[in-house]
């Protein structure tokens, strides 16, 4: 009888210590697709953990950091050759680490993959472009110190085009990452190599980051669930997340994005929202959203997108939310040039960098890729003055944008206007500039609107193109508002479940 009590009373002061913290936790919010694996030796059926199941199992000894570690290397040198997403591999320092692990840290011992764009110290961060090839930070970034002392171990970083400027993952100098739902097709990007990553099974969750598209996208593309967080609500990362571009993850559970997203945020004085506290499940409030299908063009999707949108909007409306009609306050054309001009200007530095280290124009290099350079020079194209009347429509923009929120809770259109598209569709160094272009901002015209205006915004894999490729869906909320999408995203996950899903190239399908 002493002993019961013991054990109980042990057992309710982990269990307030866990609901106390904002780390909130694991064991506790266990998914419906979760719960099965827990009766079989956790060796044998790790694929069927999340990232926090894997900690609780790490937590209760039931398996060590260190084979974790080894489990993810074994998937990776099995499957990788043909999917190219890991990059840079890190197995060595990863074993290392697997030994120190403070095994009461929220993601105790679990394997983590970063984009090739954020700093770990004493590793090349490339950016996708043969320009940083000899790049080798001294310092990691704020974020990554964070992801580190929430307990995941480095393993590695994943595949980028150069400077996450397209939106699938191909270059010359890191080569195509491919979709393990389809060799044959992209995996998106920017982040695409993290999400090739996740979907193959490599792992559970993997760092991204957006500055147009770069986690949702990808998410989409591998159905993953992805969020793009608000403007300055996460640590320095990739960048110092006070522009377009943002760092989070993508991730097969919603709840492994909600537990990371609330670890790595800023909660500094400076920080302007207050932080959200890791959001474990779904809400009762019924949400009034804006149903977009059309783009800022007017124009449709292809029909498998519109399909799996509006088939969204009756899964909402199923379960007592409210879906309306209605299109983004934006024009097309004025928004396009916009983002062209304030985007070039951040690759003019990189470009005239280029020439001073070669002393030969940047097309001469060998250093960029063609559709960089020409990313540009169209951008300059446009005037000095034409960066000035970006920010100005931007501004605009955001206040048109807000303003015909105001009596919505969220917006829902396609993440892209396509499925995924085939290798070489959107990277092809033998086309112009002008076709490339056209193409890409065609495909992710829903998307980069909320990077410029700051605002959050979620994939949530729901739906699938008629050639068994994942379509994604895109809610928008307000800025600040991440909560409202996490909470909507468990009840979807709950009323459509997509993590028993694997694609045909992964380690699941392939019982490595």
């Amino acid at each position: 009888m002493n002993k019961n009590r013991k054990e109980k009373s042990i057992t309710m002061n982990r269990r307030e210590f866990v609901q106390g913290t904002c780390l909130g936790i694991a064991f506790l919010a266990t998914p419906s697709w979760i719960r099965p694996a827990l009766a079989q030796t956790p060796t044998d059926s790790l694929l069927n953990y999340d990232a926090i199941g894997l900690a609780e199992l790490v937590r209760t000894k039931q398996v060590t950091p260190k084979e974790l570690v080894e489990a993810t290397i074994r998937r990776i040198e099995a499957l990788d050759g043909k999917i190219n997403a890991v990059v840079t591999r890190t197995f060595e320092q990863a074993l290392e680490a697997a030994e120190k692990v403070d095994l009461e840290a929220p993601l105790a011992g679990v394997p983590f993959l970063l984009k090739d764009n954020i700093d770990i110290a004493g590793v090349r961060t490339s950016n996708g472009s043969a320009f940083y090839k000899e790049n080798i930070p001294t310092v990691s970034a704020p974020m990554v110190k964070a992801q580190e002392a929430a307990g995941l171990i480095i393993i590695g970083k994943t595949n980028m085009p150069e400077v996450g400027l397209i939106p699938s993952t191909e270059s010359t100098f890191l080569g195509a990452c491919h979709n393990p739902w389809d060799l044959g097709f992209s995996v998106g990007g920017s982040s695409g190599g993290a999400a090739a990553a996740v979907a193959a099974g490599y792992l559970p969750v993997a760092h991204a980051s957006d500055g147009g598209g770069s986690i949702r996208i990808p998410a989409s593309c591998c159905g993953l669930f992805g969020l793009k967080p608000s403007r300055r609500r996460m640590l320095p990362g990739s960048s110092d997340q006070t522009e377009y571009m943002v760092d989070n993850c993508v991730s097969r559970s919603v709840r492994d994005s909600a537990l990371l997203f609330s670890v790595t945020q800023d909660r500094s004085p400076d920080a302007p929202f207050k932080p959200v506290e890791f959001v474990t499940g779904p809400s009762k409030r019924r949400l009034k959203i804006g149903l977009c299908i059309s783009d800022h063009f007017g124009k449709k999707p292809h029909q498998d997108v519109q399909k799996v949108i509006e088939t969204t909007a009756k899964l909402c409306e199923s379960l007592g939310h409210t879906a309306v009609k209605t299109e983004y306050p934006i024009d097309g054309v004025e928004f396009e040039t916009s983002f062209l001009a304030i985007f070039s200007e951040k690759i003019s530095k990189l470009v005239a960098a280029a020439k001073a280290k070669t002393g030969k124009p940047a097309a001469e290099s060998g250093l960029l890729e063609r559709f960089t350079i020409d990313f540009e020079a169209k951008g300059r194209s446009l005037g000095s003055d034409a960066i000035e009347k970006g920010h100005k429509y931007m501004d605009t923009a955001g206040m048109k944008v807000a303003h015909w929120m105001q009596s919505l809770d969220l917006i829902l259109t396609p993440v892209l206007t396509t499925p995924p598209t085939e290798l070489g569709y959107l990277f092809d160094p033998t086309r112009d500039y002008e076709v490339i272009s056209r193409r890409v901002f065609d495909y992710l015209a829903h998307l980069p609107i909320e990077n410029a205006l700051g605002l959050p915004a979620m994939s949530v894999p729901l739906g699938m193109s008629s050639n068994g490729l994942p379509i994604g869906s895109h809610f928008v909320a307000k800025a600040g508002d991440e909560k409202t999408l996490f909470e909507l995203a468990y009840e979807l996950e709950q009323a459509k479940p997509w993590a028993k899903l694997w694609a045909p190239n992964s380690v699941k399908a392939k019982a490595v």
